[in-house]
């Protein structure tokens, strides 16, 4: 009996998800999985956003110009998103507005999911203390929502790129750790991995070796649930005023602003608004087109909802 269990005290701290481990094709029936449908839609869906928002300075206007005569004017062939209060084209604000979003985005996604990895690992080689501090260190995390956390850090150092990254990626590394973690954590109990001790490979051959190749499928679907949360954060930010500041465009605070129109010109925040969700949703989809491809999606899903 532990001593958590002879105390009569309730233990809560957050199960470890499950240990996924990542499936190879099926050789022998000539099969191999692909990311499907969805996955594929997904991938589609990603590659005309960014495709977009790349060729924004070639194909757009100035997201900033204004023209008093074009105020609030409704979807035409002249604007086909409309105008917003001051006049400004709001498709070339959308499309500039990407472009600031998905940097972001994909920044804080590329740290945390680097960040996450490191400290899975780490936890995994050394084992003792070092497990049980970085998985005290996510338990910190998924303590204090991210939102809350992200209001009180930007409040005090100001909402400039950095900051910004920053709070996305503090609230998004404990994703792609806790995957890792358990993949990694029963890698290094194989027998190969012991037999690769024994002849003197040291921790970081083994993870060169053996940690890493093995958890490079869980960590590109990591990724793409790590920039899904961070663009939800990050639009969510803009919209509370604490993302990027006007008048430069961003999807989150053109949704707040098209706010006080929204009965008489919505779609000032209508398009924008499709903009997050849509990109959002390609996220997911690639995500699970990934899972199911390289991991098996069920048993990831269980282990990321825990």
């Amino acid at each position: 009996m532990s001593l958590v269990q002879a105390s009569g005290v309730e233990d809560t701290t957050p199960p470890d998800p499950p240990e996924v481990v990542a499936s190879p094709p099926d050789r022998r029936s000539g099969h191999r999985r692909t990311i499907g449908v969805g996955g594929r839609f997904g991938a589609a869906i990603l590659v005309a956003v960014v495709g977009i928002t790349l060729l924004a300075p070639l194909t757009s206007g100035d997201p900033l110009a204004q023209n008093f005569d074009a105020i609030l004017q409704a979807p035409s062939s002249a604007h086909v998103m409309g105008t917003d209060e001051l006049g400004r084209d709001v498709l070339v604000r959308v499309v500039f507005g990407g472009r600031t979003a998905l940097a972001i985005t994909a920044v804080s996604a590329v740290v945390a999911s680097a960040l996450g990895l490191a400290l899975a690992l780490l936890g995994a080689l050394f084992g003792g203390w070092v497990d049980a501090l970085t998985g005290r260190l996510a338990d910190v995390q998924l303590a204090v929502p991210s939102i809350v956390l992200a209001i009180v850090v930007l409040s005090f150092v100001g909402n400039s790129f950095v900051p910004i990254v920053l709070v996305l990626v503090l609230g998004s590394w404990v994703l792609t750790f806790r995957v890792i973690r358990g993949h990694a954590r029963a890698v290094v109990r194989q027998q190969y991995v012991e037999a690769a001790r024994v002849v003197g490979s040291g921790r970081f051959g083994i993870a060169r070796r053996h940690l890493v190749p093995s958890v490079l499928p869980l960590l590109a679907v990591a990724f793409t649930l790590n920039a899904s949360s961070a663009l939800l954060l990050e639009s969510s930010l803009g919209y509370l005023g604490l993302g990027v500041q006007p008048p430069e465009p961003d999807w989150g605070q053109m949704v707040a602003a098209g706010q006080a129109q929204i009965f008489t010109a919505p779609w000032i925040a209508l398009f924008p608004g499709l903009a997050v969700v849509l990109t959002a949703v390609g996220l997911q989809l690639l995500g699970d087109g990934l899972a199911e491809r390289f991991v098996g999606g069920p048993a990831l899903e269980r282990g990321l909802a825990r």
